[in-house]
């Protein structure tokens, strides 16, 4: 998109959603592409009075009930610049930044129809996310909580909301592609169109179909900023959050049956249900090209590769795959379920400028694959994502994970109040979820990418913070492996003490 006025008279609708005395808008060159989605912030010009609005009104963003306002007070910013305009009311004329995401169909027209599937579903359930299950976590925390606590309840519910960003409007149509009631990791969905079409009738498919989030900004001209990897403080953080959000629907069975249905039973962007049934199958060649191409690299970086076990890698993980991914699965009703965000790497956290300030909090965003799971797959998958592994040495990894847990073992004691004696996460069952997750983040990994990797492509992608540190840094690529063998073996282990008893 372009900046003029063919491109405002488009957004504008949509932005009126936001901020209904909108004028007009502006596009700053600069675009966010990801493999998903595409996004780009809005400078909006409109009257002064709806500043005001924000200020003071809890109903300025989502009262026509088709977008989310978590909460009351605004955090957008809005300024006048110079000698501000006037409009004819005699009002400041006054800009807002905002941040459009778009999921647009036909732009992954290349992509097989199992894997633009995922695209797709990503976005529903975002969507529905912010449409139908925010405002539930809100409102069920506040069922849940003692009505006579001295307004304990209002605290917890202010205690998820400012780890949430602010919605304004939130849709999809994605007729003709994918029905609504089908489930989120059917993979083996057939095609809407012939797989080797790239004529007429994969484009009439696609036309139209897509949706979009418009959502607060929160640029460093709002006191937040995106980073990996990141230091332990700054994933304490993170993981305060994560644990704010889990505590909000656990133990809750109804709201996690709805999760269940209108999310995914298997939240998890590498949940094994949701990949190409391709990365899989090629698990055994992808660990030997991984192998191939890395031994012997790094002055004995790279020796944990010629351990015995760890040559047969590949096929253990593979045959590991569904046991791990089973017991990663969870009920509904199981005491450690929960909802879970699915891809909590550090970029999908904006962190405040200002970590000391009680104030400001952590604010996550891409709720994509958000479903139901352990919440330990998203501890998991933070740690070796945007963490380096120096920081994990001499016991640092612990201490993330108990500064989790003990988040976690505080937020759901507010939550779930009423007398109940205090609740425990147990250390025993809490690492035995994580180390699954551990595994089966390797799993998915060693399927999807490390086929193609070589020591070239880790130095070109050595500053992409959006990609994972074991795809793009040595030393934490092998800690990892050597970590995953260790864990490997216990479950191992216990597979076939299963098998045998």
């Amino acid at each position: 998109m372009a900046d003029g006025e063919a491109c405002s008279q488009e957004l504008l609708p949509l932005i009126s959603r936001a901020l209904p005395s909108v004028i007009s808008y502006s596009l700053p060159s600069e675009r966010v592409v990801q493999a998903n989605a595409e996004g780009a912030r809005i400078l909006a010009r409109h009257s002064s009075t709806l500043s005001e609005k924000f200020d003071g009104d809890d109903s300025a963003a989502g009262d026509e009930g088709d977008g989310v306002a978590s909460g009351g007070e605004s955090r957008l910013l809005v300024s006048a610049k110079g000698d501000a305009p006037m409009s004819g009311d005699g009002d400041v004329i006054v800009e807002t930044e905002l941040f459009l995401k778009k999921v647009t169909a036909s732009s992954y027209a290349h992509k097989s129809w199992t894997d633009m599937r995922r695209t797709l579903v990503y976005l529903r359930t975002e969507v529905r996310f912010y449409n139908e299950v925010v405002p539930l976590l809100l409102s069920e925390k506040n069922s849940k909580g003692d009505s006579n606590s001295d307004g304990n309840n209002n605290t917890e519910k202010a205690a998820l909301h400012k780890h949430i960003p602010m919605v304004y409007h939130a849709d999809y149509d994605l007729g003709g592609l994918v029905s609504e009631d089908s489930p989120a990791t059917d993979a083996k969905q057939p095609s809407p169109f012939p797989e080797d079409d790239d004529g007429a009738q994969k484009e009439r498919a696609l036309e139209g179909r897509g949706g979009h989030i418009l959502l607060q900004s929160l640029s460093p001209s709002h006191g937040y900023f995106q980073d990996s990897p990141i230091s332990t403080q700054q994933s304490l953080s993170c993981l305060a959050a994560l644990a704010e959000l889990h505590a909000s629907a656990w133990g809750n069975v109804p709201l996690l049956k709805k999760v269940s249905d209108r999310l995914s039973d298997a939240g998890g962007s590498y949940q094994l249900r949701f990949r190409n049934p391709k990365e899989l199958q090629n698990m055994v060649a992808s660990w030997e090209s991984f192998r191939g191409h890395f031994s012997g690299v790094g002055d004995g970086i790279t020796s944990i590769l010629e351990k015995e076990s760890v040559v047969r890698l590949g096929q253990r993980v593979y045959d590991m795959a569904d046991y791990v991914s089973t017991e990663l699965l969870p009920s509904v009703e199981d005491e450690y379920a929960t909802l879970v965000h699915g891809d909590f790497k550090a970029m999908n956290v904006f962190l405040p400028a200002e970590l000391q300030d009680g104030n400001e909090a952590a604010i996550m965003i891409d709720f994509s694959c958000t479903g139901i799971g352990y919440g330990m797959s998203d501890v998991g998958m933070h740690i070796v994502h945007a963490v380096l592994p120096e920081h994990l040495e001499n016991g640092g990894e612990e201490r993330l994970v108990e500064g989790y847990l003990l988040a976690l073992e505080d937020a759901v004691n507010r939550v779930n109040r009423n007398g109940k004696a205090k609740w425990t996460y147990p250390r025993d069952i809490a690492m035995r979820h994580y180390r699954l997750a551990c595994i089966d983040y390797l799993r998915f990994i060693m399927g999807r990418f490390w086929r193609s990797a070589t020591p070239e492509n880790f130095e070109k992608k050595k500053s992409s913070k959006n990609t994972t540190l074991i795809n793009r840094n040595l030393n934490a690529a092998m800690a990892f492996i050597e970590k995953v063998d260790k864990y490997l073996e216990i479950f191992e282990r216990e597979k076939r003490d299963r098998q045998e008893a």
